[in-house]
C-alpha cells in the first residue's frame, strides 16, 4: 500500500473544500436575515437548506408549517425554531415607511443625521417642523416621523391638531417603546439636547423596527 505525499494529502483537501464551497454556491437561499421572520405558511426542506449555515434560529410566523423533513434538517445544523407573535410578524410584512424632520440644528444633530440616513435602514428627509411632518405622516398610510426640535411640548401639540397624527414626546428608548405601545405613536417628537448620537440613533431604529404606526386598540376614532 502506498502512502500519500503531503502535496498529495493538500491537494485532496483542496478538491474537498471546492466541492463544500460549490454546494454551498448551489444551495437555494431563503430571503430572510438574521433579525426577519419566515411568515409564510410552509417552510420545506429546500427552504430550509437556503437559510445560512452559520444561523442559529429561525423565527417563524404563528401557523407556519414545518415539514418533518425541513425539522430534522435544522435539527441536525444545530439550528432552533422559534415562533413569534403577530405583532411581529404584521411589521415583517408591513415594515412602514420612515422620515426624520430636523427643526434644531447643531453638529451633533448633523452627525446623528448622516449616520441614520447612511444606515442599512431607508429613511426620508422631511421638512424640519412640526407641521410639515404631520402633513408628511398622514399623506400616505404606514408612515412615521422622527421629529428633532428645541420645543417638544408646541410640537407635540402642533402636531395632534391634524386629524390621523398620533404625537409623543420621548426622551430615552423605554418612552419610545410605550409610545408604541399605548399610542401606536407615528410622529415621534424629542428634544436632542444632552442626548448622544448614539442614543438618538436607538431611539429612531427602536421606532423604525416596530413597523408601520398602528392606531392601538381603543384609540380609534379618538385620534
Amino acid at each position: 500500500m502506498s502512502i500519500a505525499s503531503v502535496e498529495q494529502v493538500a491537494a485532496a483537501v483542496r478538491e474537498v473544500l471546492r466541492d463544500l464551497d460549490r454546494g454551498r454556491a448551489s444551495r437555494p437561499r431563503v430571503g430572510v436575515s438574521r433579525q426577519d421572520v419566515f411568515a409564510e405558511r410552509l417552510l420545506s426542506l429546500r427552504q430550509a437548506e437556503g437559510f445560512a449555515a452559520n444561523r442559529h434560529e429561525i423565527r417563524i410566523a404563528p401557523g407556519t408549517v414545518v415539514t418533518p423533513l425541513a425539522r430534522d434538517f435544522l435539527k441536525r445544523q444545530g439550528i432552533s425554531l422559534k415562533v413569534v407573535s403577530r405583532s411581529e410578524v404584521e411589521r415583517v410584512r408591513d415594515p412602514g415607511e420612515w422620515g426624520l424632520a430636523i427643526e434644531s440644528d447643531s453638529g451633533l444633530i448633523s452627525a446623528f443625521r448622516r449616520s441614520l440616513l447612511d444606515g442599512a435602514h431607508p429613511w426620508h428627509e422631511v421638512e424640519g417642523s412640526a407641521e410639515a411632518a404631520a402633513d408628511w405622516v398622514i399623506d400616505s398610510p404606514g408612515r412615521g416621523v422622527v421629529l428633532l426640535t428645541d420645543q417638544a411640548s408646541v410640537a407635540v401639540w402642533l402636531g395632534c391638531r391634524v386629524p390621523g397624527v398620533r404625537a409623543a414626546q420621548v426622551g430615552d428608548v423605554d418612552s419610545v417603546d410605550r409610545a408604541i405601545r399605548w399610542l401606536g405613536v407615528n410622529l415621534l417628537v424629542v428634544e436632542p439636547a444632552g442626548k448622544s448620537i448614539s442614543l438618538l440613533k436607538q431611539m429612531s431604529l427602536v421606532f423604525q423596527r416596530a413597523g408601520a404606526p398602528r392606531t392601538v386598540e381603543g384609540l380609534e376614532g379618538r385620534v
